[in-house]
């Protein structure tokens, strides 16, 4: 899984370094777990967060996103690749209700999330179904 990650993000780092002005898809839509949340679970009754110290001091500006990362995720790097301007703004965060670029896409991730209903009951968040 990791060496299709790392596969993914060099191929998309060779198909985009010919430089152009627009991105290359219109959106990016992202969902998953922790290792994609860029913040959902932030305003959220949950146990699983991130908005503290000291995650995110080596993110813009210093400060915790509630990304579970000390910096950017893989997704910010692959928005970056793609030509985006900003990494897509997490869906539930305060940012996306005064954002107008979620026609550029969201991030519907959420730390601890899972398919299992056991799974949102174990950690007081939402199953993905």
């Amino acid at each position: 899984m990791f060496k299709r990650l790392i596969s993914f993000l060099v191929l998309t780092g060779f198909y985009t370094s010919f430089g152009t002005s627009q991105p290359l898809v219109p959106a990016l839509l992202i969902m998953g777990d922790s290792v994609v949340d860029a913040g959902n679970n932030n305003l959220r009754l949950t146990l699983v967060k991130a908005n503290f110290p000291p995650y995110g001091r080596d993110f813009l500006a210093h400060t915790a996103t509630g990304r579970f990362s000390n910096g950017k995720l893989a997704i910010d790097f692959t928005a970056e690749n793609l030509g985006f301007t900003s990494y897509p703004v997490a869906y539930l965060s305060q940012d996306a209700a005064n954002e107008t670029n979620l026609l550029t896409g969201a991030n519907f991730a959420s730390g601890a999330s899972g398919y299992h209903d056991g799974t949102s009951l174990l950690y007081v968040n939402n199953s993905l179904f």
